[in-house]
């Protein structure tokens, strides 16, 4: 009996053989029209292990192979373990259906799962693919890069250093290039562009400010005007009240003078006649 664990719990039947077969490859000469022989035990315990499902469904029939898939956690609620069963006679199917489809697996916390036995989708026993050797192994010491390099440790190169006149010819003509450059200020079209795009930005912003200096600077001469308006106004109003009191005043004393006219009795004195003010 061959048998197999997938750690994953989501490999698809088809993907049986990515994972580690005990025993001899199997090689499937399954007739197309013969009937099926493969099933697969579904909605087992979680926490089920292959030690635990052979010891609970034992003795097992005649099979040539085994294969049990543990549960994913990361389905929450529908993480369960399953388990694949090739069986060697067909009566066997039968018997083994009846007597685990729908039996109750317990887990050790005490939880019940009824188990579910039907044919797998996916009938066909998937081989065990022999690993293909590396035919350069153990061949490093006939490469031909490897024994150059070890040429190279045993004679290594001489390597001539320049003199201290060539270094210092060097490093002042070095300077001097620098020097050239910085004084002159070597320009590139990458350059001018940055500066015009730079130059640009400010020009923006300074006619921006001084847009913003002019509208301030309109709207302070605005209130300036509105108050002295305001102001005349309440002059012009205070002068109208004055002389319309002044006009009261002197209607009045008209008024009051022409009352007492009336009320003066009138003395003749020859052809005149003179008011009595007592």
């Amino acid at each position: 009996m061959t048998q197999t664990t997938d750690n994953s719990g989501l490999n698809a039947e088809n993907d049986e053989s990515s994972d580690e077969v005990v025993g001899q490859p199997l090689k499937d000469k399954r007739d197309k029209n013969s009937p099926p022989t493969k099933v697969v035990i579904r909605r087992l315990p979680p926490s089920m292990t292959m030690e635990v499902f052979l010891d609970q469904i034992s003795p097992v029939p005649e099979n040539d192979y085994l294969y049990f898939v543990k549960a994913d956690y990361s389905l929450g609620m529908n993480s369960f373990a399953r388990a694949y069963i090739n069986f060697v006679h067909q009566e066997d199917i039968f018997t083994f259906k009846e007597k685990f489809d729908g039996y109750i697996f317990v887990d050790q916390k005490g939880s019940e799962y009824p188990a579910v036995v039907e044919f797998a989708p996916f009938q066909k026993i998937p081989k065990k693919k022999p690993k293909k050797c590396d035919t350069k192994s153990g061949t490093i010491e006939q490469d031909p890069a490897y024994l150059k390099f070890l040429e190279s440790l045993n004679q290594p190169e001489e390597v001539s250093l320049p003199s201290v006149e060539i270094c210092l010819e060097e490093i002042e003509t070095r300077d001097r290039e620098i020097r050239a450059n910085i004084g002159g200020r070597n320009s590139t079209p990458l350059i001018e562009y940055i500066k015009q795009k730079k130059a640009e930005k400010m020009r923006i912003r300074e006619e921006k400010r001084e847009e913003r200096k002019r509208r301030d600077i309109e709207k302070k001469r605005q209130k300036v005007e509105e108050r002295q308006r305001k102001k005349a106004e309440r002059r012009d109003d205070k002068g109208k009240d004055h002389d319309t009191s002044k006009e009261k005043n002197r209607i009045g004393k008209e008024k009051i003078n022409e009352e007492k006219g009336k009320n003066e009795p009138i003395i003749k004195v020859g052809n005149e006649s003179i008011k009595d003010s007592g």
